[in-house]
């Protein structure tokens, strides 16, 4: 005996040989290609199944190939590639890096090729793998690269999307188009003869082709096996950020062709009907930040799904980045031990410093919304470890915040609302300025394209200081025939704003459109103070009307539908809103006798809405869309830059949100109650709606606020409460009450007559286009006496009646409307 210890191995053979196949696979197993790129920058991923096998169809065709032994399937290869018309000597190459690779699957646990293939982690690592495999096996890339492309063209194994989306040896040998010539050699020229086929762009026809033959690579399908419910899994998986809409050729195309026969004619129509939207689950929303498996990652993913029923979607997806991004990502990157929620001191601390520095260094606007979830999700652990202490008590923490960081942000929330209000304050001056533009802009855009319209190919012509020169594009095809005008700039005078830069062709028809949208949405959201979201729900639908029983007036209302407090409301509309909306709705009416139906999406819930005559929509190729935030925002940046806005220097831009401010201010400042602007822009607390509005600086509503407390001692408690039914009835009577011979006066409310009911003077008179021929009458007898009045020499008469008239045919002015835009059906005026 030597004296040394023997410690006796305790565990089965079972066991002993479990663990040495899983020492053996994770010293062989390929890394996984990083989440990150080498700024540290979070990797756009386009799909996530990476690492997940195949649907498991027990009607699979190929399901027998996945038992073959490695000269059986080395074989099926080789026969397979034959359809792939490759020379002898590339047939032989391919078919020893074919079997270099199968040999190399077989050192992996699996009973079937595919779950070789999965283990090997090949299936997570498209951009890396390759290389790392060549190196290992001591073959060139290229070869290794063909052993690859024909398993996978051969139907053995089934790899994810995220691969055939990543991989450069798949996608730059054409793998998903070589692989649907020879898996469908019948079925493939039928498709590229279809109608839809034949009038796309070239690259929306590959698109539709890379996206099919995925599909059946995936679903190990042939073509006429294909379902709906296998395209619209791969548009869900495959749904990101930088991939958009590449999949709605192939739908229409399968439809026609055969294998989606019954279902609806498009996908975005097939999303609705199926009640699809771009939602992930709690799951996919954890697994996105990569964090490893874990007892606390189970516990977040418990914890979403407690909270998920209660939470809009974006709501939802906000906390999940909050909580597992910036949280516990973090947390494992200070201390990668890390197996619970009781946090050490000096990693608490070091977890809050990091998260109020962003990746690249700079201070982070906001931490209150992060240090609140974190806050909220060890509290809600603590309470709910009462009602289910075996499922909650073990994770129970202390918080890993100081009650310091809550002072902090409500000192931050309260620095957040100056900022809102001082900027509502520096763009009240600026709004006419900013309104003007976009009303010039909208008839300089008209002049434009009735201009170009008017104008014969390579004309020369100047409008607004532009000289331009009509240019036709060649029609290929019947089935592109033009159906938008463009012009090249060939100069400028200076002062001009010229819609490109000289020398550049301007798509004219979409200047004119942008332009019209631009000054429909900026006149809408002024005079109505809606959301955004709000205003692109709006539809023909919404545009109601109430007659007062008590002057049988008709009262034009506009519908919000509920939103983001849930609360539905009408909005009484003044008349330039009625203008406003009535040439809005003979925009989205086109040529055509009522509004398109179209289906919107709505970017924070993740979900198309029904079919809906939408207002703020336009055509976007074959079909009606409702125009996005960012399409807004957009048109908004160009009206302010336009117009040439500054502050202290500085350029000026609006944003949808601050119209709604503005909006909410000059309510306030014309004198109407709080809670009845409250009650018109939707919101469920005063104080939300007396943080939008920003009349004086901060030190004069301090102090007026401090004179409204004092005063209130004195005051019944009831008063600040939501608006009754009798409240709003005095309120409607009181503006019915209004009604002249001429139209509206819109005085500010609970204000007098200044002008003694002489109100053809008054600028707060609306004068109504019904009315138009009593002004007719009033201007023609107005000069008719002073016809008179001249003749008899009544100078004192003269003079007044002089005065009437301005004011008659100024009125008359305002009533008199814009000039309706030229349209353009397949490229003819």
């Amino acid at each position: 005996m030597t004296g040394e210890t023997v410690t006796q191995d305790l565990r089965s053979a079972a066991q002993i040989a479990a663990a040495q196949t899983s020492a053996r696979v994770k010293e062989l197993r390929l890394q996984a290609d990083s989440t990150f790129t080498a700024r540290n920058k979070a990797m756009p991923r386009p799909a996530y199944d990476a690492g997940i096998l195949g649907p498991q169809d027990e009607h699979w065709e190929f399901r027998h190939l996945q038992s073959l032994g490695t000269e059986e399937a080395l074989a099926w290869v080789d026969r397979s590639n034959g359809a792939y018309g490759r020379s002898p000597k590339r047939e032989r190459s391919t078919s020893r890096a074919t079997r270099d690779v199968l040999e190399w699957l077989l050192r992996f646990p699996g009973e079937t090729w595919e779950e070789r293939w999965f283990a090997s982690g090949l299936d997570q690592a498209p951009r890396t793998g390759l290389g790392e495999l060549s190196e290992r096996l001591a073959r060139p890339r290229q070869q290794i690269s063909l052993g690859i492309t024909s398993i996978v063209r051969a139907r053995l194994v089934r790899p994810s999307y995220e691969w055939m989306f990543s991989s450069k040896q798949w996608n730059l040998s054409q793998g998903a188009v070589s692989f649907l010539d020879a898996a469908e050699p019948v079925e493939t020229p039928r498709m590229r003869g279809l109608p839809q086929y034949l009038a796309a762009h070239q690259l929306v026809r590959r698109n539709a082709e890379n996206a099919i033959a995925r599909v059946m690579v995936r679903t190990g399908k042939r073509l006429g096996q294909l379902t709906g419910e296998d395209i619209l899994a791969y548009s869900h998986t495959a749904r990101t950020s930088t991939r958009h809409a590449k999949e709605h050729l192939a739908w229409e195309l399968l439809v026609t062709l055969g294998p989606l026969a019954g279902e609806p004619a498009t996908l975005r129509a097939a999303w609705h009907a199926n009640v699809v939207n771009r939602r992930h689950t709690v799951e996919t929303l954890v697994r996105r930040y990569g964090i490893p498996e874990s007892g606390v990652r189970n516990l977040l993913i418990d914890y979403l799904e407690e909270l998920k029923p209660s939470m809009d979607y974006g709501s939802l997806e906000s906390l999940s980045y909050r909580l597992i991004r910036l949280f516990w990502a973090e947390v494992l990157d200070i201390n990668p031990a890390q197996q619970n929620l009781h946090l050490a001191p000096d990693v608490a601390v070091q977890w809050r410093e990091r998260v109020k520095t962003t990746l690249e260094g700079t201070p982070r606007n906001e931490t209150a919304s992060t240090f609140f979830a974190v806050r909220a999700l060890y509290r809600d652990i603590a309470e709910w470890s009462h009602e289910q202490p075996e499922r909650w008590a073990v994770w129970v923490a202390p918080i890993p915040l100081p009650r310091a960081e809550s002072k902090a942000s409500s000192r931050h929330r309260r620095q957040v609302e100056a900022r809102m209000q001082q900027r509502t304050r520096s763009l009240t001056p600026l709004l006419p300025a900013f309104m003007r533009s976009a009303e010039d802009l909208k008839e300089k855009g008209h002049r434009l394209l009735e201009r170009t319209v008017a104008a014969t190919h390579l004309q020369t012509y100047t409008v607004d200081g532009v000289t331009y020169r009509r240019h036709d594009p060649p029609v290929r095809t019947k089935a592109n025939t033009r159906a938008r005008i463009w012009a090249e700039v060939i100069s400028a005078e200076a002062g001009s704003s010229p819609p490109v830069p000289v020398g550049k062709r301007a798509d004219i028809t979409s200047v004119e459109a942008d332009n019209f949208w631009g000054w429909a949405v900026a006149s809408t959201l002024k005079e109505t103070g809606v959301r955004i979201e709000e205003l692109l729900e709006l539809t023909q639908l919404s545009l109601r009307h109430y007659v007062a029983p008590t002057t049988n007036t008709i009262v034009p209302l506009l519908h919000i539908v509920p939103s983001k407090t849930d609360q539905e409301r009408l909005i009484p509309m003044s008349p330039e809103l009625v203008k406003i909306l009535v040439e809005v709705q003979r925009r989205a009416r086109g040529t055509g006798q009522a509004v398109p139906l179209s289906t919107r999406y709505d970017p924070n819930d993740k979900t198309f809405s029904e079919r809906l005559p939408h207002l703020f929509a336009r055509l976007v190729g074959p079909t009606q869309n409702v125009l996005s935030n960012h399409y807004v925002r957009k048109l908004l940046i160009g009206i302010a830059s336009h117009a040439g806005l500054s502050d202290g220097g500085m350029p000026v831009t609006f944003t949808p949100h601050d119209f709604r401010r503005l909006f909410a201010t000059e309510l306030v400042g014309s004198g109407l109650p709080l809670h009845i602007v409250s009650t018109l822009l939707g919101h469920l607390n005063l104080e939300t709606t007396r943080g939008y509005t920003a009349v004086f600086p901060e030190h004069v509503i301090q102090a007026h606020h401090a004179f409204i407390e004092r005063r209130r001692q004195t005051r019944p408690g009831h008063e600040l409460r939501t608006a009754s039914s009798e409240e709003w009835q005095e309120f409607e009577q009181h503006f019915l009450l209004r009604r002249v011979a001429l139209g509206t006066c819109h005085r500010p409310y609970a204000t007098p007559c200044v002008h003694e009911h002489a109100c053809i003077k008054c600028r707060f008179l609306q004068v109504d286009p019904a009315q138009a021929g009593r002004v007719e009458d009033m201007t023609a007898n107005a000069e008719a006496r002073l016809d008179e009045a001249r003749k008899h020499q009544w100078l004192g008469e003269v003079k007044a009646l002089e005065e009437n008239l301005v004011h008659l045919r100024r009125r008359r002015n305002e009533m008199t409307g814009s000039p309706r835009p030229v349209r353009v059906t397949d490229g003819q005026a």
